[in-house]
């Protein structure tokens, strides 16, 4: 979105004031599409659009499904960039998006889930200050007995007012919600909408997108923006709608929801000229600017014309790279966060904990005695790698329940500027380190004991290590997977990802019976590294012939069987090479988030 005259940019200065005209915005066709349908067509969502948010008054958008609210919603709040045009004035960096869904950590409760905000978003203020802060805005929101309820178990009505209640720390300017009474009962809205009209009371500038009114909830509101085709039909104040709608013929009923009469013309169910609503937008629309270009210049103290003062400064956009918290405030306050969530994870860390320990005896009882006896090697080996097997499915499975959930709290935060994502990503690996090597442990040294491997000290550990290693891996792919797929997509693409990885890991087939041109695929499949290092772990390193128990016993000797099995034996690239999955998957990562960022602000 380049900053350019004509119709190719959207001009942008600071103001409690927001006026906003001409915005249009075209959606191209994919081009996978486009090789179906050669004169397949831009879609238009936005086709002019005018209107004004005014501070202090809490103002409504409304509209038939489709006719872009949600989207001008964005455009205004910076979230979106690619083919839109128009102007904006009054759209600065002090400004919040608050998304139809409630985004909230379930763990946490209201109080910790506010102290985490105030912490990043107050950096600078004292344990006083922030306390002081956070109980003002609770009251002012109606949220004060719910202080100790966990977000989880929060009313649908609740969490949103929570969510508004951790914007609301910094005293934003200009604050816009999508839908924030979608889904909640006609009590819960008037809850929120009576919260809504508490913060314009204070001076702020509120909008927000809402769906289906009822009329007493239209009453509370003081301006509407009517939407209708990607056009604005109606922008001003609630009590002048019914002047207006007479002007240009249109009757409201007595005893009539005037919300669902707006609409019901809107999807042109009724007759009447919106030339005349379109044009008497546009100069209410013209009225707002003015108005809002007077509380730049002299916010500014210029002289220039916003509209010049934004052309003349590339960088003026209300896309601020910066955080209020640095770096190392950032990092503790998500630390704080990571390692209270985890402990409170039920499915994610207790019973994984556990599950863990319960299969190891399991396994145990399966295998006792395995390791120890050159007439049970084979049985021995797929012991072994059953160890590999669990170990990866049961950490990178939980993932897909939970990250997904996670990752959309995450960008919602990262979009209204609380914390970096690469600084979100070494802390989710700091927190998940200590519960890694707690499943690893839980898990390894039972079923080592009981499965009756070698016991010795260096063998034990570097099977440890190992185990660590595939924990974090399968780990990292399931937060991978989880960041870029939803629940039922990822439970469907972590086991068909990693099948292929099974099948070249030398456990099935040999790599010199592959045929030549697969070869290559065993070269990256990590189990095949995993199950080489463990391989090597057990009956590497010089160990002496096993005790046979059998008439005969063809593998008893530990070096014999492993020149059968044909694997690589070199322990040191293995671990590197699983070091290596691992930071790949990790910066995959950070690369996905970015991308999902990428693309809600496209």
């Amino acid at each position: 979105m380049d900053l350019e005259i004509g119709r190719d940019s959207i001009c942008l200065d600071d103001g409690q004031y927001m006026a906003f005209s001409d915005i249009v915005y075209e959606i191209k066709p994919r081009l996978g599409r486009s090789w179906f349908k050669k004169n397949l067509q831009k879609q238009t969502i936005l086709n002019g659009a005018v209107g004004a948010i005014r501070p202090g008054r809490l103002t409504y958008i409304l509209g038939p499904s489709g006719a872009g609210k949600t989207s001008l919603l964005k455009i205004l709040a910076g979230r979106k960039k690619t083919g839109v045009s128009g102007t904006v004035v009054g759209a600065g960096s002090d400004i919040v998006l608050v998304q139809q869904h409630a985004t909230l950590i379930g763990t946490l409760t209201a109080k910790e889930t506010l102290l985490f905000a105030a912490a990043l978003k107050l950096p600078n203020a004292t344990r006083y200050e922030r306390n002081y802060i956070i109980e003002t805005v609770t009251k002012q929101l109606g949220i004060n007995d719910i202080f100790n309820t966990r977000a989880g178990k929060l009313s649908g009505g609740e969490r949103k007012r929570l969510t508004i209640a951790c914007e609301l720390l910094t005293n934003p300017h200009i604050m816009l919600l999508d839908e924030p009474t979608s889904g909640l009962d006609s009590v819960s809205s008037m809850s929120v909408a009576q919260s809504l009209r508490a913060v314009t009371n204070g001076g702020h500038t509120v909008a927000c997108v809402i769906h289906q009114p009822s009329s007493q909830l239209f009453a509370s509101g003081d301006d509407v923006i009517l939407l209708a085709a990607g056009r604005t039909l109606y922008a001003g104040a609630i009590s002048d709608l019914p002047d207006s709608l007479n002007r240009a013929g249109f009757l409201c009923p007595h005893y009539y929801n005037l919300a669902d009469f707006i609409l019901e013309i809107a999807s042109g169910e009724h007759s009447g000229n919106t030339d005349i609503l379109e044009k008497e937008a546009k100069v209410y629309a013209l009225e707002m600017k003015k108005i809002a270009e007077g509380s730049v210049q002299q916010t500014n103290g210029k002289d220039k014309s916003p509209e010049t003062v934004a052309l003349l400064n590339t960088n003026s956009s209300f896309e601020s790279k910066g955080y209020l918290a640095g770096f190392s405030q950032q990092m503790r306050a998500l630390l704080w966060r990571g390692y209270l969530g985890a402990l409170r994870d039920v499915h994610l860390t207790q019973i994984r904990l556990v599950t863990h320990f319960l299969v190891a005896i399991l396994l145990g009882a399966l295998y006792n005695g395995a390791g120890q006896d050159g007439g049970r090697t084979v049985s021995n080996t797929g012991c072994l790698f059953f160890f590999l097997l669990f170990l990866y499915f049961s950490n990178a499975m939980p993932t897909i329940h939970r990250f997904p959930v996670e990752a959309s709290v995450i960008l919602q935060e990262h979009l209204n500027k609380w914390y970096c994502l690469s600084t979100y990503c070494a802390t989710k690996i700091i927190v998940d380190f200590p519960i890694q090597l707690l499943c690893a442990t839980v898990f390894v040294f039972p079923a080592w004991y009981l499965t009756s491997q070698p016991l010795e000290v260096d063998r034990m550990g570097l099977a440890w290590l190992i185990c660590v290693l595939v924990t974090i891996l399968a780990q990292t792919f399931g937060l991978v997977i989880g960041a870029a797929c939803d629940v039922e997509l990822g439970l469907f693409v972590i086991p068909a990802a990693n099948i292929p990885m099974l099948m070249f890991s030398e456990f099935f087939i040999p790599y010199k019976e592959m045929p030549s041109y697969l070869q290559p695929f065993a070269l990256i499949s990590y189990f095949r590294y995993a199950f080489d290092a463990f391989m090597q772990t057990v009956y590497g390193f010089g160990r002496s012939k096993l005790p046979c128990y059998k008439i005969i016993c063809l593998f008893r000797d530990p070096k014999y069987y492993l020149d059968y099995l044909g694997l690589t034996g070199n322990f040191v690239n293995d671990v590197l090479a699983l070091v290596i999955w691992t930071l790949l998957l990790q910066c995959t990562l950070i690369c996905v988030l970015k991308y999902r960022v990428y693309k809600a602000c496209k």
